[in-house]
């Protein structure tokens, strides 16, 4: 198995099946290593099997190990629990020489046992390290208890999941002295510092969600998941991430170890698991077995089922994902098929509410008895407004399959695929659907509905907007009717290709057709872009706002992602980029759990974007790269080429054009007339190649053409581009017409760019300074850079060399946080020794309060490389130490 490096070159792991490294556990060693150097005399790892007690317990012997205390191990074995000492006899056998064996009476042993520790320690501590005491032989239990007591060892012990401690050792565990650890599972960050880890380069974000959904976070479970899907060929590196294609699948090994933990279960209880693995969550009065009260009590106690009381009826579940497959799998074809059809016919028997309804066509289809064509496609509807795409793809293809003709059907099932990323298989569906529209009678709001999809899914191609409103275009034409629904597709379509007056009056003319019903949610929402577009930043926040807000409520015609995405975007043209975060988490999350592939990728290529004028360049790119291995893994392919001219920019804002232009000629001819990211991408390779002059040409040429179109936004962004390249020609036109956008508009993010350019083109050290502290604020870090660099240079310049060193300084502290910032801005300091990218990483982590220790794990170095990259930063900064290795307050802070 390889990896890929950040250089695209390949280089061998950490082999997946070896022992993974601890992660996420940090804060728990350190509070047992903390207490057990105090006056603590035990600590207790408690949580679910796979969770990573026994590694936390390790972690504490092997930094006690190297301390110099004495470490002792032992492991109790529920099969040898009935032998006396057959925990502890093998370890003072083994460590001490003494056998425990020949003592006559418990006195004796304590005797025999103080005495060989004694022997064997000198002056040192002693550690007893002992895995799953839960189930170790009363007498080994009872002598460590008395060890404890005595104060001749201090015991790290994990307990497993639903085994209490045994009777000799609650004293010493519910002691004031004792430390209990109840360890959780790894959150989704933490699953991914993991992964990356393991794999040797990173994987794709909407993958780590994946994984950490299916692993619960569970660090054993996760690992064979990635064992499984290495074997089975789904873990693939697609431009320089890793990427699951497919289902997260377990080996054997891990199917194994469920069953081991199912085995001896009575009757009743497996009847129990097997319908949950199939069914499951079940109603608590849906399991109507005899017995069933009983087998599931028992199961609880185990912890091999979770009871959820939060909503009206009491459900049950399997305790996680991994249980049902392992169960299906090894359940006989015949068994499944019976209970599958037996609990369809007993809800069916109740009175149903739609969510029984759905679940019942969904047991009838996997038993091989699919319910009617309309049951199916109302029972398709029902399940995708539940999000569960997946489900509503299958109901609405058994529907198609079952005889379902009808346009509405139809639709609904090319809707469903587009929503997978399945455009071709959405196109073919759509077509059906408005043929037979058509043959029923050509129903106005059905044609223009089907048209919207198609117009949507057309869309998806990086080419295919221009097809897109052409279609819309000509439906407008021959459904007058249906014109404000309509209009609210081509303004999309017509934001997409920056025509922003265009785009707004489309919204506008669609809003004086609506009513004042929830269409005008839809309103808001349609017009947040064009107002963005145009300059009107913050009208747009606010409609995105109000089309978020109405989302949230119940049968809103809003699907509130797609809202969120919206707002994301609009705020990131307002500079609010912290806040543009915040609402994007979720929203990404959500679209990877429902399988929303177009959300998901949009909101991939917006997080890069947020990231990206962060001047976090390494991190936005990664996620530039999670949008083009997810477009290519899981589709659509619409941002593809859109992440790809993102690349180079940044490539070529690290000052490495080479890696830029081969990022560029891998975007798809044509779509430089859709797109001014294209013409920005072309402009930082030429920058980057020191043609900055050409390179502002050909930006603001650019931006006179958008700005024809109304997209103001987009027009003062660009020439803000062109004060970043370092065009002393061209700067001062550039500032011009950023002033007269800022007049125009009103807008704070254009007045910001605006006051950057003049004070660039005049060398003003005090504009700069004033602008470096404004792109600061809003969390620019590389404009603040980029600023206090060329303050800096205009201060040396007119001989105030004080003044010059301070910004050349601060220039050098904001871009170690830019991970390999290199622009034309910051190459002309003079005086101001560069780091190199490595000094770069390690200074951006440091600033972030990681310890050596933590940035060598993060960064796979020794300790002693990490300090010499810290040490040789401090002296090219000219600051004294990690204190002073400052850097402003990250808006993203707080966010998850």
């Amino acid at each position: 198995m390889v990896a890929l490096d950040t250089g695209g070159t390949a280089r061998p792991p950490l082999a997946l099946d070896e022992s993974w490294p601890l992660v996420g556990r940090g804060a728990d060693v350190r509070r047992a290593l903390d207490g057990l150097a105090g006056a603590t005399r035990a600590v207790f790892a408690y949580g679910a099997s796979g969770i990573g007690k026994s590694r936390v317990v390790q972690g504490v012997a092997e930094h006690l190990d190297d301390d110099g205390w004495l470490v002792l191990t032992a492991t109790g074995n529920p099969a040898l629990s009935a032998v006396p000492l057959s925990a502890l006899a093998p370890v003072f056998a083994r460590e001490t020489g003494s056998p425990l064996t020949s003592a006559a009476d418990a006195a004796e042993l304590f005797a025999v046992a103080h005495a060989a520790i004694a022997r064997l320690a000198g002056d040192r501590s002693v550690l007893l390290a002992f895995d799953d005491i839960s189930v170790a032989d009363p007498v080994s239990v009872t002598l460590v208890a008395q060890l404890v007591e005595a104060s001749v060892l201090r015991l790290a012990a994990t307990v497993r999941e639903s085994e209490p401690v045994p009777d000799a050792l609650v004293p010493v565990a519910t002691a004031p002295d004792s430390i209990r650890l109840d360890l959780g599972p790894l959150g989704v960050d933490e699953v991914a510092e993991l992964l990356t880890r393991v794999l040797g380069g990173a994987i794709a974000h909407r993958d780590v969600v994946e994984l950490h959904r299916a692993a619960h976070g569970n660090p054993l479970f996760l690992r064979e998941l990635a064992i499984g899907a290495w074997d089975a060929g789904s873990l693939v590196a697609h431009e320089g991430l890793w990427h699951l294609a497919g289902d997260p699948v377990g080996t054997p090994a891990l199917r194994d170890l469920i069953r081991a933990r199912l085995r001896g279960l009575h009757e009743a209880e497996r009847d129990a698991v097997e319908r949950l693995a199939l069914c499951e969550p079940l109603a608590f009065d849906e399991l109507a077995r005899p017995g069933a009260a009983e087998a599931l009590a028992a199961l609880e106690l185990r912890g091999l089922i979770r009871v959820d009381e939060s909503g009206p009826r009491v459900r049950v579940g399997l305790a996680h994902p991994q249980y049902a497959a392992a169960v299906r799998e090894a359940m006989p074809r015949i068994r499944a098929l019976s209970l599958l059809a037996e609990q369809a016919d007993l809800v069916a028997s109740r009175p149903m509410d739609p969510g029984d309804e759905l679940r019942v066509a969904v047991w009838r289809l996997d038993a091989g008895r699919p319910s009617d064509p309309a049951l199916l496609a109302r029972c398709a509807v029902l399940a995708r407004s539940a999000y569960d795409r997946r489900t509503a793809e299958r109901l609405a293809a058994a529907a198609v399959a079952a005889g379902a003709a009808d346009a509405p059907t139809l639709l609904l099932h090319g809707e469903i695929l587009w929503s997978l990323g399945r455009g071709d298989e959405a196109l073919t569906a759509l077509e059906a659907a408005r043929r037979a529209s058509a043959a029923d009678g050509a129903d106005e709001a059905l044609l223009a509905a089907i048209g919207r999809v198609q117009a949507d899914v057309l869309g998806g191609d990086p080419l295919g907007t221009v097809r897109a409103l052409d279609l819309l275009e000509r439906l407008e034409g021959e459904l007058p009717g249906q014109s404000a629904a309509i209009g609210l597709g081509k303004s999309a379509l017509q934001a997409n290709l920056e025509y922003g007056d265009a785009a707004l009056a489309a919204v506008e003319e669609a809003g004086r057709r609506l009513g004042d019903g929830p269409e005008r949610a839809m309103l808001d929402l349609a017009r947040a872009t064009p107002l963005s577009l145009v300059g009107r930043t913050e009208e747009a926040v606010a409609s995105a706002e109000r089309a978020v807000s109405a989302a949230a409520r119940a049968g809103s015609p809003v699907p509130p992602r797609r809202a969120e995405v919206v707002l994301a975007n609009v705020l990131v043209a307002a500079d609010r980029l912290g806040d543009a975060r915040g609402t994007l988490v979720d929203a990404l999350h959500d679209a990877i759990r429902d399988d929303d592939e177009p959300t998901a990728r949009i909101a991939e290529l917006t997080m890069g974007r947020i990231f990206w004028q962060l001047g976090r360049l390494d991190t936005a790119a990664r996620w530039f790269r999670d949008t083009i291995g997810g477009a290519e893994v899981h589709g659509p392919t619409s941002l593809r080429e859109f992440a790809r001219c993102f690349l180079a920019i940044v490539a070529a804002e690290q000052g490495d054009p080479a890696i830029a232009r081969d990022h560029r000629d891998r975007v798809v001819a044509g779509l430089e007339q859709d797109s001014s990211v294209v013409t920005l991408a072309d402009a930082w390779i030429e920058a980057a190649e020191g043609a900055a002059d050409r390179a502002a040409i050909r930006v603001l040429e650019r931006a006179e053409l958008v700005q024809a179109r109304g997209a103001l936004n987009v027009a003062s962004s660009l020439l803000h581009h062109v004060t970043r390249f370092g065009s002393r020609t061209h700067t001062a036109s550039s500032a011009d017409r950023l002033e007269s956008l800022a007049t125009r508009t009103g807008a704070p993010d254009v007045a910001r760019r605006a006051a950057h350019a003049r004070a660039q083109a005049e060398a003003d050290p005090a504009g700069l300074r004033a602008a470096a502290a404004e792109w600061e604020r809003v969390g620019s870090l590389l404009y603040a850079a980029e600023a206090h660099a060329s303050a800096g240079q205009a201060a040396r310049a007119s001989g105030r060399g004080r003044e010059s060193a301070a910004d050349l300084r601060r220039a050098a502290e904001l871009s170690a946080a830019c991970e390999g910032a290199r622009t034309p801005l910051l190459r002309f300091s003079e005086g101001a020794e560069p780091l190199t990218p490595r000094e770069r990483e390690v200074a951006s982590l440091a600033a972030q309060g990681l310890s050596s220790n933590e940035i060598a794990g993060r960064l796979f170095l020794s300790t002693r490389t990490v300090d010499n990259h810290l040490q040789s930063t401090y002296a090219k900064l000219g600051i004294r130490g990690r204190r002073e290795l400052h850097l402003p307050s990250d808006p993203m802070v707080g966010r998850n």
